[in-house]
Parts: C-alpha cells; structure tokens; sequence
C-alpha cells in the first residue's frame, strides 16, 4: 500500500451501492497503520467523475457541508483517494465476473 510521511493506508474495505439512480456508487472503509479505522467515506459519482467524499454533514440552513474527518494535506488525500478507488475498481470489475 501506499505509504507517505508517517501515514500508512494498510486497509481498504469497499461495499458497493446498488442503486442506478444513487450519485453514491460505494461506501469505504480504510485502516490507518494498522491502528485507525476511518468509516463513512463515499465514491460519488459527480459532475467530473468519480471521487472520495470525506464524512460530514450538511450545515443547517445552507447548502454547505461540514467534513467530520478530512485529510490536513493535498499529498494524503491524493494517495488516499488513488487507494479508494482503486479499490473501488477492483471490487465492481470482481462482481462483474
């Protein structure tokens, strides 16, 4: 797996989503050095493909949204998203067989 800084991606758990109408195509799990469970992460399927939605909530009254757990740089996001999805890809191609 991926491994910069200190941060290590040592799992990856995907659960496909089932709706043709749903924009959310998986939920996602992932394990942090072995010692951090993240949960609640999503695969959207938005105006410019496919990618990782953090955890949050919308604001009240807004359209805005408010992250629970997100990554602090653009170097973990990058390699955790390249994770997610790839195996998010290997999960739908293995159900397709």
């Amino acid at each position: 797996m991926n491994k910069h800084s200190n941060l290590e991606i040592t799992a990856v758990q995907i659960w496909p989503v089932h709706k043709a109408e749903s924009r959310i195509k998986a939920m996602a799990t992932i394990t942090v050095n072995d010692s951090l469970r993240l949960s609640g992460l999503k695969i959207v399927d938005g105006r410019n493909g496919l990618f990782v939605s953090w955890p949050g909530e919308k604001k009240a009254g807004t359209d805005h949204y408010f992250n629970f757990i997100y990554p602090v740089s653009r170097e973990i996001g990058d390699a955790i998203q390249r994770e997610v999805m790839e195996r998010y890809h290997q999960t739908v191609l293995a159900q397709a067989a």
